[in-house]
């Protein structure tokens, strides 16, 4: 049995960040949802299922040569729940579920093993969500992780539930894994957020060579 089922949401139409698609964009010198696909296919034991909608023919192409899966989710213009639904639905039998959006340039291997292994210390049936306290609150992050028993209720409950839908149903179910890496809580979602990272790369890339 795979240990590891990982969702990635790759459907979406980026609308933030004008006409580009940011899963297409470089990142660390090549596509971002290739990036991100990489990082989860690193981990032992672990199955990627890329859910595709706009643009789908681009990201499959950005992927090429990789061990994923493809999931089209033809309700993708409905929302992210759609794309958690289709890809639940279409991953084998695992020992946990990984959704993740594909916009996450900071997180590490060591962050998915450590929200892994927090996640198997929970009862059957839990959900748990990366959290972190800010300024402004708690933060909720991502990815997040599924038992099987929770993965089956939210592929019976049909596209309208979701997992926020059923954590809203039953909170006792949520399992906050408390963490200051930020790599769970930066996403790209705009043009100025691209920018920072990449900056970032290309600062960290100049202080190497002139070290």
């Amino acid at each position: 049995m795979t240990k590891n089922a990982i969702v990635l949401l790759a459907a979406g139409q980026s609308r933030r960040m004008g006409n580009t698609n940011k899963l297409l964009m470089p990142f660390n010198n090549e596509p971002l949802i290739r990036y991100s696909a990489k990082l989860y296919m690193s981990l032992p034991n672990s199955l990627v299922y890329v859910v595709l909608g706009h643009q789908s023919e681009q990201i499959r192409a950005a992927l090429k040569n990789l061990d994923v899966c493809f999931v089209f989710n033809e309700s993708y213009k409905e929302g992210q729940r759609s794309s958690v639904f289709s890809g639940l639905s279409a991953s084998r039998t695992a020992e946990n579920y990984i959704v993740s959006p594909a916009d996450l340039p900071r997180l590490t291997k060591n962050d998915c093993q450590n929200l892994i292994h927090s996640h198997r210390e929970r009862l059957e049936g839990s959900i748990t969500i990366p959290v972190s306290h800010g300024q402004n609150g708690i933060r909720r992050g991502n990815p997040i992780v599924l038992s099987s028993q929770a993965r089956e209720t939210v592929v019976s409950g049909g596209i309208n539930l979701g997992c926020r839908g059923l954590t809203e149903r039953q909170p006792e179910l949520i399992h906050s894994y408390l963490t200051k890496s930020e790599g769970f809580f930066f996403d790209i979602d705009t043009p100025d957020s691209y920018r920072i990272e990449n900056n970032k790369i290309s600062d960290s890339r100049s202080n190497f060579r002139l070290s």
